[in-house]
């Protein structure tokens, strides 16, 4: 795994990042046939702005920013140390991207290794993630660094 360094986003870089995140999440939403793309894009930003109130700020989150020795910046996490305060649901991964331009070289393990390092010396004792069934690479990815089904929503289109 090629090493990187972590560091906190900053507020200017979670601006570009949260526009990302919601065109992504909208466009997942609207492949998996959960949401119409006529709405997709409000109904993102409005789970995204929910979940980061106070963006970057945001208590119990950590919007990381992940980087080479040689300081270029590949990609980011967005952590959560409990998916649900108060009751004992462990850190939650949100979201999780190399940029394009530095996938296939191990990037997202060295991240997602991070992550795990982050929740682990936060003393959270599990992390869990969700990943469209359609995402082939990041399946594989998550199963070979350890990670199990908890659960497996199906859906069959009608129409």
């Amino acid at each position: 795994m090629p090493p990187l360094s972590m560091r906190p986003m900053t507020s200017v870089e979670f601006g570009a990042v949260r526009d990302r995140l919601v065109s992504e999440y909208a466009a997942e939403k609207v492949a998996a046939g959960e949401w119409a793309p006529a709405t997709a894009e409000v109904r993102a930003a409005d789970e995204t702005d929910r979940l980061l109130p106070e963006g970057v700020d945001t208590p119990g989150v950590r919007m990381l920013m992940a980087e080479t020795a040689g300081g270029e910046t590949v990609g980011f996490v967005w952590l959560a140390l409990e998916r649900h305060p108060g009751a004992g649901g462990g850190a939650w991964i949100y979201d999780i991207e190399v940029w394009p331009e530095f996938r296939s070289r191990g990037f997202g393990r060295s991240l997602l290794a991070a992550a795990e390092a982050e929740a682990a010396g936060q003393g959270v004792d599990s992390i869990g993630l969700n990943v469209f069934g359609t995402n082939l690479v990041a399946r594989r990815l998550y199963e070979s660094a350890g990670y199990v089904v908890a659960a497996l929503q199906m859906t069959k289109p009608l129409r």
